[in-house]
C-alpha cells in the first residue's frame, strides 16, 4: 500500500508542479487587483489568467477593457465536472487568490468573485452552477484564508457575458472573475 501511493506522488507530482507553473502567483493576481481605478485609455486592460496557457505568455491573455473598469483579473478556477466542488488545480489558484487579498495593497478593499460558464448547456442550469461556483470559491476564500466574509460577494452570471462570444463553447469563457469593488463602506 505504502509503495503504490509513493507511485503516486512521484507520478503526479510532475503534472501538478507543471501546471502551477502555468497559474497566475500570489504577487500576480494582488498586482493586478490593486492597479489604479483609471488608467489613460491605452494602458486599460484587464488580465486573465489560465491554468492552460493559450500562448507562451505564462498563461496571461490580455484583454481591452474600458478605461474607466476597476481592476480585475479573470481566473480559469477549474471544479469538478458539473459540480461547484474544486479540483485540486482549482484549489490552488483559489489560495493564491485568497493569498493575494491579504495583501498590503488591497487592505479595505472589498471585492465581487463572478462565476460565468461557457454556453453549452440550458440558461438555468447555467446560471445556477455560475452561481454555486461563485459562492464556493467565496466560500473557500472566507473558510481556509480567513478573508473577511464582509469583503467579499458572489454573484453568478452564467453564460449571459462569454469572454470569446465568437466561439461560445470554448474554456475561455469558464470563468472566475474577481473584481477589486474599492473601499469597503
Amino acid at each position: 500500500m505504502m509503495r503504490f501511493a509513493l507511485t503516486m506522488i512521484a507520478t503526479l507530482l510532475p503534472v501538478a508542479l507543471a501546471q502551477a507553473a502555468d497559474m497566475p502567483g500570489v504577487q500576480d493576481i494582488a498586482s493586478k487587483l490593486a492597479a489604479p481605478q483609471s488608467a489613460p485609455p491605452s494602458e486599460a486592460q484587464t488580465r486573465s489568467y489560465f491554468a492552460k496557457p493559450l500562448d507562451n505568455s505564462r498563461g496571461i491573455t490580455i484583454t481591452d477593457a474600458k478605461p474607466d473598469a476597476p481592476p480585475a483579473v479573470d481566473l480559469n478556477v477549474n471544479f469538478e465536472f458539473n459540480s461547484a466542488k474544486l479540483t485540486a488545480e482549482g484549489a490552488v489558484l483559489v489560495g493564491n487568490l485568497g493569498r493575494a487579498l491579504k495583501d498590503p495593497r488591497l487592505t479595505g478593499k472589498r471585492f465581487r468573485i463572478e462565476g460565468h460558464t461557457d454556453a453549452k448547456g440550458g440558461d438555468a442550469y447555467n446560471q445556477s452552477l455560475s452561481e454555486r461556483r461563485a459562492e464556493a470559491v467565496r466560500g473557500e476564500l472566507i473558510s481556509s484564508y480567513g478573508v473577511d466574509a464582509a469583503r467579499v460577494e458572489s454573484i453568478g452570471f452564467g453564460k449571459s457575458q462569454l469572454l470569446d462570444r465568437a466561439n461560445p463553447e470554448a474554456g475561455v469563457n469558464r470563468r472566475v472573475r474577481v473584481i477589486n469593488l474599492g473601499d469597503a463602506k
